[in-house]
């Protein structure tokens, strides 16, 4: 398969849209999940492919930038917090903006499918219902945000996606296992994607994320059949 010259070639075909499915507000069987970019600095095999080549011949590489980013297209605003109502609203936002407008156009313009967007605009609380209007599907939250509170500011337009304390993996697996639960009850079984409040850090030990996988696709089975 080609597109337009975007050079789109025997692309394997999808096997589990469950993430594509909430992120569009249809309805899962289970909760799916999702960590954030970075997430991959605590596999070895990422640290170890990233440690082949220094930082801009790892960009000039698309073969090397696919194997370690391959991800749904997210917009992260680190700096949401640090701005505040009035400078975010100015100098973040309208950006924002732009970039799913020009994303969609540039898909429809190459004869592309549409796809889901995220936006995680860190401590961006003071601005769900802006970035609710944004023109993404997919709203991230992070740790400081009542799941509740935020589905009752933004409505059922979006889905939400977050929001465990990334440090709650250190952690034993029950503990994990607890503050899912609480966190699937607080969200809700649909139009959600379970996720960390933020990326996770490079010490994290796999089995705990494993066990934070499991636990959302568990509980969230369980939440479904009552």
């Amino acid at each position: 398969m080609e597109a337009n010259g975007f050079g789109l070639q025997n692309f394997p075909e999808l096997k589990n849209d469950t993430f594509l499915r909430a992120a569009w507000g249809e309805e899962t069987d289970y909760t799916p999940v999702w960590c954030m970019r970075q997430a991959g600095r605590y596999l070895p095999e990422f640290r170890e492919t990233r440690a082949a080549q220094d930082f801009f011949s790892t960009c000039r590489s698309p073969e090397a930038c696919c194997e370690l980013t391959l991800q749904a297209l997210q917009l992260f605003e680190s700096h949401a917090g640090h701005l505040g109502t009035e400078l975010f609203s100015k100098f973040a936002l309208p950006y924002i903006r732009d970039v799913a407008k020009r994303v969609k156009a540039g898909l429809q313009k190459a004869g592309l499918a549409p796809v889901p967007m995220i936006i995680f605009a860190k401590d961006g609380h003071f601005a769900l219902e802006e970035l609710a209007q944004a023109g993404y599907e997919v709203v991230g939250l992070d740790w400081t945000v009542a799941p509740k509170k935020a589905r009752e500011r933004v409505g059922k337009a979006v889905t939400l996606q977050g929001n465990l304390d990334p440090c709650a993996l250190y952690a034993s697996e029950e503990e994990i296992g607890r503050l899912v639960q609480q966190m699937l009850d607080d969200f809700g079984p649909q139009r959600y994607i379970a996720n960390l409040g933020h990326g996770l850090y490079p010490d994290m030990d796999p089995e705990r994320v494993g066990a934070f996988v499991d636990a959302v696709h568990k509980h969230s089975r369980l939440l479904r059949q009552n």
